[in-house]
């Protein structure tokens, strides 16, 4: 599937998330997300200091192996699961680059406060093993935290995590960017909305349901009401929370994958105001590494939701690994 060689030539992997991503996960620190492995800097973690300059050294043995043409493959192996390999791979070789950290994915907590049934990660040990806001402090104190970075937090459910207002306050007053947020909505946060209302937020929300009995089938927790409640809190207090926040419909095999459960998620959308929708499959069970096939039923979902989607004036964010699943499986 992603293979290296294009009319002869050899391709590099000149991916960003290689270069200048650090990726907060709940027993480590590496590059890249959960879509990939990628390159580990410290397994097993459980301090409260990083050495970003060995971290840099790091980076740039993988890139020194990448461009060495003794080397046939020009992907690393930790690499190759990767859903996004064939847009990074380029017929030139990969080019100096500074120690800047231009993207961070904070998915350091495994706590949550819904019991998903699709969720990737249900059965790794709750909670969290390091704290990230000595990190962060001293990345900014060094200034290898670019200003414009692009911030992803995550989990579990990152809203409960105990340091979690400490930390986004220190991003949201040394960052110039727009923090972006995947969360249950569940929790409502004051400090958030005042970021919508700055334009500085942008949360994604797995609704998946329109009604209460479907979202207590898929999330296990009765909390339909609290969430679209939240959301009303956010969308009446700022227009920008409206432009800002993404409803999202995971499918779940016989629970929601159906057009009657899809309306009444698009209407629940519509009363909210919220502009954005986005519908994505159960990484789960069709993850892209396992090469699992949707089923076929998914492809007229997908172009409903879309159809309804659109007729609604919603704007319809894709997601690059459902999209290629989707893809795998039309095969």
């Amino acid at each position: 599937m992603n293979n290296t060689k294009m009319r002869g030539e050899k391709r590099y992997l000149d991916c960003h998330f290689l270069k200048n991503s650090i990726h907060f996960f709940y027993d480590n620190i590496r590059a890249c997300c959960s879509n990939a492995l990628g390159p580990i800097f410290y397994d097993k973690f459980q301090d409260e200091n990083i050495d970003t300059d060995y971290m840099y050294e790091v980076r740039k043995k993988y890139i020194e192996r990448i461009n060495n043409d003794e080397f046939a493959d020009g992907v690393p192996d930790c690499c190759k699961n990767c859903c996004e390999i064939d847009e990074n791979l380029k017929t030139e070789k990969i080019k100096e680059f500074e120690n800047k950290v231009q993207r961070i994915y904070f998915q350091n907590t495994m706590s949550c406060n819904a019991k998903c049934t699709y969720c990737t990660f249900r059965d790794v040990e709750k909670g969290y093993k390091y704290k990230v806001v000595p990190i962060i402090k001293a990345m900014i104190e060094k200034k290898i935290l670019a200003k414009d970075a692009y911030i992803f937090m995550s989990g579990g459910e990152i809203t409960i995590y105990p340091e979690f207002e400490e930390l986004f306050s220190i991003l949201f007053n040394y960052l110039e960017s727009c923090i972006e947020i995947f969360s249950s909505g569940i929790k409502y946060l004051e400090i958030i909305n005042e970021a919508f209302k700055k334009n500085r937020c942008r949360m994604v929300i797995s609704l998946d349901s329109g009604c209460r009995e479907t979202y207590l089938k898929i999330k296990q927790v009765d909390c339909f009401e609290q969430v679209v409640n939240n959301v009303a809190k956010y969308t009446s207090s700022s227009e920008n929370a409206k432009e800002k926040i993404v409803l999202k419909y995971i499918l779940v095999d016989d629970v929601n994958d159906n057009k009657e459960e899809i309306e009444k998620f698009i209407k629940t959308v519509v009363s909210l105001g919220v502009k954005n929708v986005r519908m994505d499959v159960d990484y789960e069970k069709y993850k892209y590494s396992f090469h699992n096939k949707v089923p076929e039923h998914y492809f007229e979902l997908f172009d409903y939701f879309y159809e309804l989607s659109a007729k609604n004036e919603l704007t319809i964010e894709k997601c690059v690994q459902s999209e290629k699943i989707l893809e795998y499986s039309r095969t």
